[in-house]
């Protein structure tokens, strides 16, 4: 498993396990990190427990010669400088890298009496330690000091990148006042007037002569009201939706009355100011708004649906729809060729007026209620969700609410269900002016709710290639901007659903209308990394951004921290050549590490490079690291040093320090993989010092050689 790419420089996990289900694992492929990574780690927890029990001598034997192991896993790294969170993926890995900083921390207890009296070489006569001195002092760093592997990065800003913008909000509507509509009265009284606004325009159609039918039966059974799956909300919506239509658009200009009567009755009477003629009416089929994709209709069935709803579930003995000279009254009736009753209408002529309504009564209360609440399920002017949106063009707009306010998504200027709730989509509003491509959603009479992958289809249709100006399309993104980080599968909200399909989309039209855009330093794209790298430079002010957003122009984790990580490479000084020299020294008498498969030879005879981490031109994200890997992929290619802390600190230390940054050719800080490797480095140098006695000899020459340099 790879973390934290860092341009050809990466820390990357190259955790082995003779497990077969850890294999399996690591063989699987997931396009989700996080959760690959906590299922990973938890079979290597179990795996490396199993590894990693010492008997009562091994464990003494560690703690003897534990000088080389001085690093806390979970802590403070002595030599480091840092405190290092391990990790936040789960609870056990908490736990185990906890006994893990607990084992480690009882080794460093017994440090000093041990290494005192176990290690220090007391027989060592004075040719011996000549001998090495003179081996030293003959040796010279053979690499380039000032010439350390290139590790700049390789993120380059688009020429064409389009700047993004500090704000897209609008003032649209502004000068709207949110509708205040009343509740529905206790005894089911209810009279509210939408006020009329310039955005009325009322649609009118030319009356026609007819006959007069009475008592017509038509071939719909009462049945079939049972075919569709309509609650309350869903007969006043399919209500409204036509004075919607017929006033351009929106409910401004519409009337409710709801009076109660006798029995426990409620008369409704809805009424708006656009005619139309009475085929709309009555066949399934006909309808004005057809062809209209700003309107929220289509075959007029939702209009008959409604009436049989009513009349069959509702309580209503007749509903009647009316309009310029006609009143179509539909019942329940018998018909001569079915015992079931069916639809009946009868359509007769009225005086002329100038609009429409429906009327019918209920004993329903609760019908009242969804049709208060369905006024704010349309756009009218007051409609709060549509007075000054985030981002809005002539095909979407997008709002953003504080935490936990209810949203929506409106399409063609109606609210759809999401997750089976008009109010389940939360913090957003979506309002999308076209009705959409049946490839893309079905308008199906029911407007079945929407999920979360057709809320997915909606960002690729609307990202889809001259949908958009592709400034639009970073103006539409800016909006979405609460949504642009990087969060685990489990925590993933619709918006970020959406937010990934749009950038998705973005990226498949690359090659034929390239979108780039010029993003702010402090938004940085995920690219595979340790959760400890990852909230690091959240804590540093960094916003950590979904992955698909490098390929639209924003740098990654991985180059960025190969930015960071060039440091400024500081020629060192005679004593400080010395040190360098005599660690490596050091580093080589350690040939268990390479028997043990840990490092390779080349990887053991190690470059160090020194840098001033005060220096003005290094970066602000590591003014407290004293030492950093430079890795490739799972290759190490030698670390870098701060100067201050290579003249200050103790040869023990900065052994340690050496083994710790070679160990990261395993992970990032934080992992797992990265602490036992460090451990097992640890114990397998451990072992070779206890059962060598040349080289424990020869190492505490070493350290003492290191102590005559001094502090400088």
């Amino acid at each position: 498993m790879n973390i934290s790419p860092i341009n050809n420089f990466k820390y990357a996990y190259t955790f082995k396990s003779n497990n077969p289900e850890q294999e399996k694992i690591e063989n699987s492929k997931t396009d989700n990190a996080e959760e690959s990574a906590v299922k990973t780690e938890d079979i290597n927890n179990k795996t490396e427990k199993k590894e990693r029990t010492f008997n009562k001598k091994e464990v003494i034997g560690i703690a003897a010669a534990s000088a080389l192991s001085a690093a806390v896993i979970g802590g403070t790294l002595i030599g480091h400088g840092r405190i290092k969170r391990l990790t936040r993926y789960n609870d056990d890995l908490t736990q185990l890298n906890n006994s893990l900083k607990k084992e480690l921390q009882d080794f460093k207890n017994r440090l000093n009496t041990i290494f005192d009296g176990d290690i220090n070489p007391t027989d060592a006569d004075s040719s011996f330690v000549t001998r090495i001195k003179q081996k030293i002092d003959g040796k010279r760093i053979e690499y380039d000091t000032l010439v350390p592997p290139s590790s700049s990065s390789d993120f380059v800003k688009f020429d064409d990148a389009i700047p993004l913008p500090e704000n897209v909000g609008t003032n649209n509507r502004a000068m709207n006042a949110i509708l205040n509509i009343p509740e529905v009265g206790v005894d089911g009284s209810f009279r509210f007037e939408i006020p009329k606004s310039v955005e009325t325009q009322v649609r009118k159609v030319e009356s026609r002569e007819f006959t007069p039918i009475r008592n017509q039966a038509t071939n719909i059974t009462e049945g079939y009201a049972d075919s569709v799956q309509w609650n309350n909300d869903k007969i006043a919506r399919d209500i409204l939706q036509n004075f919607y239509d017929g006033h351009g658009q929106t409910l401004d200009g519409v009337k409710l009355d709801f009076t109660p009567i006798e029995g426990g009755r409620y008369r409704v009477r809805i009424s708006g100011e656009s005619t139309y003629t009475a085929d709309k009416a009555l066949y399934i089929g006909e309808s004005t708004k057809r062809d209209d994709v700003r309107a929220a209709g289509n075959y007029g069935e939702g209009l008959k649906m409604a009436a049989l709803k009513l009349l069959k579930d509702g309580g209503a003995q007749n509903v009647r729809y009316a309009s310029d000279n006609w009143q179509l009254t539909y019942s329940l009736g018998n018909s001569e060729l079915s015992d079931s009753r069916v639809l009946m209408y009868s359509l007769d002529k009225v005086n002329k007026f100038d609009g429409n309504f429906i009327e019918f009564e209920t004993r329903d209360k609760g019908l009242l209620d969804s049709f208060k609440a369905s006024i704010n399920r349309f756009y009218h002017s007051g409609n709060p969700h549509f007075i000054k949106p985030d981002f809005e063009n002539e095909l979407v707009g997008i709002k953003m609410l504080s935490a936990n306010e209810k949203g929506g998504i409106y399409i063609a200027g109606q609210r759809f269900e999401f997750d089976n709730d008009y109010d389940g989509l939360k913090n957003t509003v979506i309002f999308l002016k076209e009705k959409l491509p049946v490839s893309v959603l079905d308008p199906s009479r029911d407007r079945t709710s929407l999920n979360r992958s057709q809320l997915g289809k909606i960002a690729n249709w609307l990202a889809a290639q001259d949908r958009m100006p592709k400034e639009d399309c970073v103006k539409l993104l800016k909006a979405f901007e609460p949504y642009w980080e990087k969060v685990n599968y489990s925590e993933m909200k619709p918006q970020d659903e959406f937010v990934e399909s749009f950038i998705t989309q973005l990226r498949y039209m690359i090659s034929t209308k390239p979108v780039h855009i010029d993003f702010p330093s402090k938004y940085v794209a995920y690219s595979r990394s340790s959760q400890a790298l990852v909230d690091e430079l959240r804590d540093k002010g960094y916003v950590i951004c979904k992955e698909g957003f490098s390929s639209l122009g924003m740098q990654t984790i991985g180059q960025l921290m190969g930015g960071v990580r060039a440091h400024n490479p500081i020629a060192p000084t005679e004593v400080q050549s010395k040190k360098i020299v005599i660690l490596k020294e050091a580093l080589s008498k350690l040939q268990n590490l390479v028997k043990k498969g840990h490092f390779s030879t080349e990887e053991l005879d190690t470059k160090i490079y020194i840098f001033d981490k005060t220096a003005a031109g290094e970066s602000h994200l590591y003014t407290d690291t004293l030492a950093e890997a430079i890795l490739d992929k799972f290759t190490s290619k030698g670390f870098w040093i701060d100067k201050g802390y290579l003249d200050r600190a103790s040869f023990s230390d900065v052994l340690e320090t050496a083994l710790h940054e070679l160990s990261h050719k395993a992970g990032g800080d934080g992992s797992a993989q990265f602490s036992y490797k460090l451990t097992n480095v640890n114990r397998d140098a451990i072992d070779q010092i206890l059962g060598d006695g040349m080289v424990r000899r020869e190492l505490q020459v070493l350290a003492d050689m290191w102590s005559d340099l001094g502090v400088h």
